[in-house]
């Protein structure tokens, strides 16, 4: 009895101590003066005016988003009726383009590029050629901006990964000239590669480097298939790596497993082998392959051109991809003056381009002081027509190229 009794007591004692605390917290929370008015304001925020309207009219600042092409690069090639315009109503000279103190250098350079070429294209207007002189200008100018777009280490602008003529038209295509067109693959469907290639000596090596970029790239998705495409494929790419250092020993070890490979593909899809192939492995295979090889210096690029009289066949062989060999003066300014200013024409226009070319170079050569060229066939000193048959015989009749696109015999043109 006694012990209920002290339980009893302190059970009641407790429930006296805690029930008066949960009574004063129930009062605190109901007797708040001011929370029904905090409920409102969060439910229903009051700010002050000049906000509301700063977000309603203004959205948030951010930094300015630069293109990656500035309005205008690169300049249009220079065509008869917009020199005209630009020599008879000087457009107004752009304002000066505010670029960010900090980053952004391609932009730079593009900027720096359109700069230099405003004040040639407006020195062309008093050229007594002023769409020659644009023209050059204009090549002038965007060669330049890829020399130094070379030089530095970021991602080149996609046309300056092009070279001559097809760098020009990738340019002339304006901004929307897709990255893609960098590739330049020639593919004769009619006239596949030699097979096979031949081996590599102390003799060819130039021409296997020298040449390397002018054979024909991968075929298309129509296009040839099989061991000896995968051969030529994977060739090319390994001389690619040993023509970096010219090594003769990598590219000779290339030579000799690529065919070891060649073998081991056919005879896996054929039941006919190359009959290199059948004379086992060593020595004498190799020695079968080199034999029979059609083109055993790698010059089948090469070729003995004339510049006198160039017709659609040639020129469609200038205006691809190209490697001038002939360096003696003045084939080089020449052929660069058909190139630039004709090959962006259309086929039928650029014979009577590059004729015209060739009369306004010569005179441009002629009209030069004797310490710059000294004309050692004394063509110059000549009078028309006679200087012009000068050039043709003395100058350019002999000229030796690599090209691509095949040029037609000497003599010979569409």
């Amino acid at each position: 009895m006694a012990t209920f009794g002290l339980l009893f007591f302190l059970s009641t004692a407790v429930v006296a101590l805690v029930q008066p605390q949960h009574v004063v917290q129930e009062s605190l929370v109901l007797q708040h003066p001011h929370i029904e008015q905090l409920l409102q304001e969060e439910q229903n925020p009051m700010l002050p005016p000049d906000i509301l309207a700063m977000g309603a009219t203004s959205p948030p600042r951010h930094p300015p988003a630069w293109p990656n092409t500035l309005d205008g690069f690169p300049p249009a090639w220079p065509v008869a009726a917009a020199i005209t315009r630009h020599c008879s109503q000087p457009p107004r000279p752009p304002p000066t383009l505010q670029l960010p103190s900090t980053a952004f250098a391609h932009l730079r350079r593009q900027a720096a590029a359109l700069d230099a070429f405003r004040p040639r294209l407006d020195a062309c207007c008093h050229h007594h050629t002023p769409l020659p002189c644009a023209r050059r200008a204009w090549t002038d100018v965007l060669d330049r901006f890829c020399t130094d777009e070379f030089g530095v280490k970021t991602r080149q602008y996609h046309c300056c990964r092009q070279q001559g003529a097809a760098r020009r038209r990738c340019f002339a295509q304006g901004p929307d000239a897709i990255a893609a067109t960098a590739v330049v693959t020639v593919w004769d469907p009619v006239a596949e590669p030699p097979f096979p290639p031949g081996e590599p000596t102390t003799a060819n090596m130039g021409n296997i480097c020298g040449l390397r970029g002018l054979r024909p790239g991968p075929p298309g998705p129509s296009g040839p298939s099989g061991p000896r495409v995968h051969l030529r494929l994977r060739l090319e790419r390994e001389y690619s790596r040993c023509c970096r250092n010219g090594s003769l020993t990598c590219a000779h070890d290339a030579w000799r497993k690529g065919l070891e490979r060649f073998c081991r593909e056919e005879a896996a899809v054929k039941t006919r082998q190359h009959r290199c192939c059948q004379r086992g492995g060593g020595h004498a295979r190799v020695r079968c392959f080199a034999a029979a090889a059609p083109h055993p210096a790698y010059d089948r690029e090469l070729h003995n051109i004339s510049l006198a009289r160039p017709g659609p066949a040639l020129l469609r062989s200038l205006c691809g991809p190209t490697r001038l060999l002939t360096k003696r003066r003045p084939v080089p300014e020449l052929l660069r003056a058909v190139t630039s200013g004709c090959c962006l024409l259309p086929p039928e226009e650029q014979s009577a381009c590059a004729d015209e070319q060739l009369s306004q170079g010569i005179a441009t050569l002629c009209a030069t002081p004797r310490d710059t060229w000294r004309d050692p066939q004394g063509c110059c000193l000549r009078g028309d027509p006679e200087q012009r048959r000068c050039f043709n015989t003395k100058y350019l009749a002999q000229v030796t190229l690599g090209a691509a696109v095949a040029p037609p015999p000497l003599g010979h043109d569409e």
